[in-house]
């Protein structure tokens, strides 16, 4: 994707985020290689969320490839301590701290 077309789609979720009265920290931009995404995360610092996948894994750092620390289960209720870069929180839960991605709590 070009960065011309990305930024006009951020502009766009972003204008959209507004009109939505969404807060400033619900957008994280996700860069991949040839793709970039808007990804809107729903949490804040502070809130607690509840996994909503199957399982979800806890790691070491935002990032799929960051080391697993822990499997937690549907229903399992996580602190919010911060909104990273590619929608990934950081949180604290009862397997301890780490990061789980956005996309698996609500």
């Amino acid at each position: 994707m070009s960065s011309a077309r990305a930024l006009a789609s951020l502009a766009a979720v972003a204008a959209l985020a507004v009109s939505l009265s969404l807060p400033a920290h619900a957008l994280t931009l996700d860069r991949g290689a040839d793709t970039a995404a808007v990804v809107l995360v729903a949490a804040k610092a502070g809130d607690t969320v509840t996994v909503s996948a199957k399982t979800a894994n806890l790691r070491s750092g935002p990032s799929a490839k960051s080391k697993k620390v822990a499997g937690l289960a549907k229903g399992t209720k996580l602190q919010v301590v911060e909104v990273t870069k590619g929608g990934w929180l950081k949180v604290k839960g009862p397997q301890g701290d780490g990061y789980v991605s956005g996309k698996l709590v609500k």
